[in-house]
Parts: C-alpha cells; structure tokens; sequence
C-alpha cells in the first residue's frame, strides 16, 4: 500500500503551533487510526508499532500523537491529564475534518490507554469505532468510571505481572460492560516477559495479531 508521511498541523487552545506524523494510504483510506502513546512508552514501541504497521498496509491512515510533556522531555503531571486530553480530542477532530473515513480505531498504551476511553466515552455514535486498550490503568479513576461509559467494541491486553493488574478489578470492571481480554501470563507492564526474550517476542507477536484482527473485525 502507497502512503506518504505528512504533518497534522494544529494550534493548540494556548495558540502554540503543535505536528503529528500522520500516515496518509494513497487511495481512499479503510479508516482511521490514532496511536497514543505511553508516559514512557512512545507510538513506535513495538506494541503500538506493528499494528499500525499491518493496519496502514490495509489501507488505514495513521496518526502518532505525542504530548506536549513528551515533546519538552519532561515529566507528566497528572494535574495536567485535562490538557493532554484536550490536544488529543484537537488532533482527531482536525484528522476527522481533513479527510473521510468509514472507520476509526484507536490503540492506546498505558496512559494513552485511559486517554482513548475517555475519547470513546465522548465520541459521537455517527462513525464505527473500535478501542484496543494496551495495559490500561486498571482500578484507577481515569479509566475504569470513564471506560464503563464505553459502548464501542474493546479489546483489553495485560500481563499478570503489570502493575495494573488486579484480578478482582478487572472482574468488577467486566460487570459494567462486555468486552474481549488478552492476559498474558508472566508479562509485565510492557508486555514484556522478564528474562525471556524469545517468550516476549512470542507475546508481541501474538498480541500484534490479535490487534489487527479485532480492529477489521466487522460489527
């Protein structure tokens, strides 16, 4: 598939001048997918990486967000979490106005996992959307509240090791909307299974097309 790399040129509410890579196919796009990113853990880490990459392949457009904190190479706030919210609702309204697309996704990792349930809780049923929710804050208040509000279909991937995960949590959280579960055991916060490489090359691997599947699975 054809596709060119160009800019997302936005200004943010403060009047600052702020670029994401976006990821154009050539021909008219399948949909559209936003990958957003981690504190730690940036669009082109592997589990947001190969997705996107089979995903543009099939003739989706993509969009690396970053966040301002990112970009400044400084630490995130959690009293700013409103603020990194706003620029990523800025940057898919401007994606939304630029071109048509039949379909969104969004990929989201950690942090970018809670940012895109919030992004779903407030998004307009008029355009098919689908969420994969990468090791997502599990138990906290900036997901599971705003993640119950949910209707789009949603994929959750974790590992038993991650930080996040707490079994009675994710059981209460199942009682407040259906959605699909990829657990890995033995996989930390990265998906990654601590002294075996060729085990966390397996799980990102099997995770990458788990991914893909549900995000062209129709319905």
């Amino acid at each position: 598939m054809n596709f060119e790399v160009t800019r997302l040129l936005l200004t943010t509410a403060e009047g600052e001048p702020i670029a994401y890579r976006h990821y154009r196919v050539a021909d008219d796009p399948a949909g559209l997918v936003i990958l957003l990113p981690g504190v730690h853990y940036g669009a082109d880490g592997p589990l947001l990486f190969y997705p996107a990459v089979a995903l543009r392949e099939a003739g989706w457009d993509i969009i690396h967000l970053a966040y301002r904190f990112q970009r400044d190479v400084s630490n995130f706030d959690p009293a700013n979490l409103l603020v990194v919210l706003e620029d990523c609702r800025t940057a898919v309204a401007a994606a939304l106005d630029q071109r048509s697309y039949p379909a969104l996704v969004y990929i989201g990792k950690s942090l970018g996992a809670g940012l895109a349930a919030f992004l779903c809780a407030d998004a307009s049923a008029k355009l098919p959307t689908r969420a994969v929710y990468f090791t997502p804050p599990i138990g906290t208040p900036i997901f599971d509240p705003i993640f119950a509000r949910t209707p789009q279909p949603a994929q959750i991937i974790l590992g038993t090791l991650d930080r996040f995960y707490d079994k009675d949590a994710l059981d209460r959280l199942r009682q407040t909307r259906p959605f699909g579960l990829t657990l890995v055991e033995g996989a930390d916060h990265s998906l990654i299974i601590p002294g075996d490489l060729d085990g966390s090359i397996r799980v990102l691997r099997r995770t990458s097309q788990e991914t893909v599947a549900f995000c062209l699975a129709e319905g």
